[in-house]
């Protein structure tokens, strides 16, 4: 298990480099990362899924200390805005590559004969802004006009293997089934191609 986690990883690592990617991670109507920058495409791309919270000062040195690389002179003003040239979909499409590397596998841990999948819905507060309140919507109560801004999440979650297969996040006002069919259907997506096919016949509905 170890040993085939190693190889997904350096798969991974690998297909971060494919010239391929910098389409997917770039705006709409930019070059960015179409030529050599202080921090390429891949090491922002691995910084960001390798955050922990930490303030992005402590983020970048954490970063290359781990990468051995501390003579890298990056300014945080600097990141932040080659960061804000990221498409954010090249995160759910890696995620979708990762996913169906380990599906075609025989990896995956299931119980008589298929995948156990559990799907949750919970609301979670998202920071108080003009465009997050008419995204979200608020949970205002009698008492107050406005309340918290909140949206409304929903994960499907692979109870066996861990692995977080889709998560939704939308309006208060949707309902937790609508966006469960959602998960579904992304789940439907990421099943081309792999072995996941074959176990969800008894978990996908019509």
């Amino acid at each position: 298990m170890i040993k085939s986690y190693k190889t997904r990883f350096q798969k991974f690592s690998a297909l971060l480099s494919d010239p391929e990617i910098a389409k997917y991670a770039r705006q709409n109507g930019n070059h960015a990362f179409s030529r050599k920058r202080k921090m390429p495409l891949k090491d922002m791309l691995l910084c960001c899924l390798s955050k922990k919270g930490l303030t992005t000062t402590f983020e970048l040195r954490n970063y290359f200390k781990e990468k051995g690389d501390l003579s890298m002179q990056l300014s945080v003003q600097g990141y932040l805005q080659q960061r804000k040239r990221l498409n954010p979909e090249i995160f759910p499409y890696l995620n979708r590559k990762y996913l169906m590397d380990f599906y075609r596998s025989d990896e995956p841990r299931l119980w008589k004969g298929y995948l156990l999948i559990a799907i949750d819905g919970s609301k979670a507060e998202v920071p108080n802004s003009k465009d997050n309140r008419e995204a979200f919507g608020n949970s205002g109560n009698q008492h107050s006009g406005k309340g918290q801004v909140r949206a409304l999440v929903s994960g499907m979650y692979d109870v066996l293997n861990h692995f977080y297969l889709d998560i939704e996040i939308e309006h208060i006002c949707i309902s937790e089934n609508e966006l469960a069919k959602r998960n579904l259907k992304q789940l439907k997506k990421l099943e081309s191609g792999s072995r996941l096919s074959q176990f969800l016949t008894a978990v996908i509905l019509p």
